[in-house]
This record gives C-alpha cells, sequence and structure tokens, in this order.
C-alpha cells in the first residue's frame, strides 16, 4: 500500500472490525472466558476451556441460596 494514497472510510471501519475481533478485552465472549478460566491451567489436556475451581464453587453456592429461598417462598405448608 502507498503511504501516500487517500485510505477511504471504509476501509477504516474494516480494519477497525479486524483489530477488535481479535483484541480480547474489546470481545466479551473472550473477556468473560479469561475472567473465569483455571489460572494453573486455562487449557485442559485435550485443548478445552477449563474454569477456575473458585467460580465453580461461587456458581454453586449461588444456585444452592436460590434454591433454598424460592423453597421457602413458595412452599405451601401442609396442614
Amino acid at each position: 500500500m502507498d503511504p501516500q494514497s487517500v485510505v477511504t472510510p471504509e476501509e477504516v471501519r474494516s480494519a477497525l472490525r479486524e483489530l477488535y475481533k481479535q483484541d480480547r478485552e474489546t470481545n466479551l465472549e473472550k473477556a468473560m472466558l479469561h475472567a473465569f478460566a483455571d489460572e494453573l491451567k486455562p487449557v485442559n489436556k485435550r485443548g478445552k476451556w477449563s474454569p477456575s475451581s473458585i467460580a465453580v464453587l461461587m456458581t454453586s453456592l449461588i444456585l444452592v441460596t436460590v434454591a433454598i429461598f424460592l423453597y421457602f417462598t413458595f412452599a405451601r405448608p401442609s396442614i
């Protein structure tokens, strides 16, 4: 590409799309996978993403808390 050539707005847009597509911080899916990945081994032996043990523990605690709340909120007393 000639340094003296004029760059069209469409070329700039396509270049920015490619840049943002590759950047982990601007891609929400990649950012969330990186945030919840295991710090020591983010990828297992098969090449698949492995979650952090803290993320698994917190998710299970939240699910149990919601289940207990729903049980005591909507449970009918048996008389």
